[in-house]
């Protein structure tokens, strides 16, 4: 198990590295770097010069940068997809009987196949806002699930003793629910705002916020009840960190730095510009955060309850 754990804790990192790495892509305007998959400019290594395209290519579409910039987020996603794939056929080799090692597994590995056909989705529709969100959701249901996997290997290989308040485990549960359709929703706002961007390219980022309406203001109002909530958790658990395993109390404090985290990243949209990195670097925290409330959730549940 240990040697399991270690590999899906790997491929969870690479996991997560490839959303940062296509919120990048995304910003540097990139996406239709390569406007064919999966090859590029119908090459299976992007062209290093004008001369290398294919004669019905339009040369003005042609960015050597950015051309290698989405090939490279394409075979980081070719190795993550390899990893995964490698981590389920494990589960199921030595972990049939587990399913709690081979659902997860299996589960995470069925849609990373889909997520690499929903990426030749995206560049056919020419980066259609839904179409991204759909990509960037799906993805980080994958995140969550190697997440979930290297938690559980780490629980039943080391069975920590762990003690924890009632109801610990449904609250993380309904936490992880509720961050879920907060991501949504703000997929939902950035594509809302994509298209007030090009709609009024004039208008100062304030104005595009107050356009969005009832989405801005649930998504607000979400991210800092999400944010109270999961800090009231947090204190609730932190009480009893003497019976804890180090893994678990960084947990807890990872939980409480991401939570704070996402909720300031997300107050800059609304008191300063609205840059594409902070957008990147909002989402990811999302990701990480979603991923942490479900390693809390495999830590703490069927545990003693402290009393």
């Amino acid at each position: 198990m240990k040697s399991f754990r270690r590999f899906a804790f790997v491929a969870t990192i690479a996991t997560y590295l490839l959303i940062f790495t296509g919120g990048l892509v995304r910003v540097s305007g990139a996406g239709l770097g390569c406007p064919d998959w999966p090859r590029c400019f119908g090459r299976w290594l992007p062209p290093t010069s004008v001369e290398q395209l294919p004669p019905d290519i339009d040369p003005a579409q042609f960015n050597f940068v950015l051309a290698w910039i989405e090939y490279g987020n394409r075979l980081l996603g070719m190795l993550v997809g390899l990893l995964i794939l490698i981590t389920a056929i494990w589960a199921l080799n030595n972990f049939r009987r587990n399913p709690h090692i081979v659902i997860p597994a299996v589960a995470a590995a069925v849609l990373t196949a889909i997520e690499g056909w929903q990426g030749s989705v995206v560049i056919a529709s020419h980066l259609q806002p839904l179409v991204v969100s759909v990509h960037t959701v799906l993805a980080l249901v994958i995140a969550g699930l190697m997440v979930y996997l290297t938690a559980e290997a780490y629980r039943q290989e080391k069975k920590p003793a762990v003690e924890v308040p009632p109801g610990t485990s449904r609250w993380l549960a309904i936490l992880w629910l509720v961050a879920v359709v907060q991501v949504v929703l703000g997929t939902q706002m950035r594509q809302t705002l994509e298209v007030l961007r090009e709609q009024y390219p004039l208008m100062a980022a304030g104005g595009w916020v107050t356009r969005m309406g009832v989405l801005n203001h649930a998504h607000m109002t979400l991210g800092v009840l999400l944010a109270a909530f999961s800090l009231t958790v947090a204190l609730s658990l932190w009480k009893f960190r003497d019976r804890f395993p180090p893994l678990l109390i960084q947990s807890v404090a990872w939980f409480v730095v991401l939570a704070l985290a996402q909720l300031l990243s997300g107050l800059l949209f609304v008191f300063f510009e609205i840059t594409p990195l902070i957008q990147v670097f909002h989402l990811w925290l999302a990701g990480l955060f979603v991923g942490v409330c479900l390693m809390l959730y495999a830590m703490t549940k069927q545990r003693q309850v402290a009393k």
